[in-house]
């Protein structure tokens, strides 16, 4: 009932298939430098969950390109060959960007999970185990991909840099699809961005609550 949000989440949702592939090549990469069967035990959870996510997630681009918004899948084409890139080229840095969106995605999963009358609730029957079971994921594994970047030596500016990377690549891509999604159902205007924007950004806005969360990331004894 909210054309907004719902292209909102769509267009998170959209970018999942392809990044948890990313994360998981980029944690696998360097589980042969792990010798702590804890954490080698968390990788491989890690990645059955996100390869769980993947296929769930393309199960709903799926249906969305079925619903006339196939723009998506050409998106995920050009996002497909960029991580890639990185993963095959960049290494130490894809892992370093691993672990920067793992920390945005669990700061999201907290948004979700601590409101859910307000972001859950709402959302139609269907999608709403997608995202509580989702969120709860992404918070429980969101240290793996960390503690394999810090485990292996990954340097801390390497790991602040990536985070700036992820933090302004994640609200670009999906500020981008987003207004795709509204332009391709005629919802594009300025009083619903307007509208929109204070679900987003207002004093309960949901990504008004990533700021504090992001910003400790950066901290010296960061974990």
């Amino acid at each position: 009932g909210d054309v907004f949000l719902t292209h909102f989440f769509n267009a998170i949702s959209s970018t999942f298939p392809d990044g948890e592939r990313f994360f998981i090549r980029a944690v696998r990469h360097y589980q042969h430098q792990v010798s702590d069967p804890a954490l080698l035990e968390a990788i491989r959870c890690f990645v059955g969950q996100e390869g769980q996510h993947s296929r769930e997630h393309d199960a709903h681009v799926a249906l969305l390109k079925a619903q006339g918004y196939g723009i998506l899948e050409r998106l995920n084409r050009n996002q497909r060959a960029v991580m890639t890139f990185f993963n095959e080229r960049t290494p130490r840095y894809a892992l370093a960007l691993t672990a920067g969106v793992e920390h945005i995605t669990a700061a999201l999963a907290r948004s979700v999970m601590t409101h859910p009358e307000t972001w859950i609730a709402p959302m139609h029957p269907t999608m709403q185990p997608l995202w509580r079971w989702h969120a709860v994921e992404e918070a429980e594994h969101k240290s793996v991909a960390f503690d394999v970047y810090r485990t292996t030596g990954g340097p801390r500016w390497l790991r602040r840099l990536a985070m700036l990377h992820a933090t302004f690549a994640f609200h670009v891509e999906v500020f981008f699809r987003h207004l795709l999604l509204l332009h391709r159902d005629r919802a594009l205007s300025l009083l619903i961005l307007r509208q929109g924007w204070h679900k987003l950004w207002g004093r309960d806005g949901f990504l008004r609550a990533l700021r504090g969360e992001l910003g400790v990331y950066y901290r010296a004894d960061f974990h």
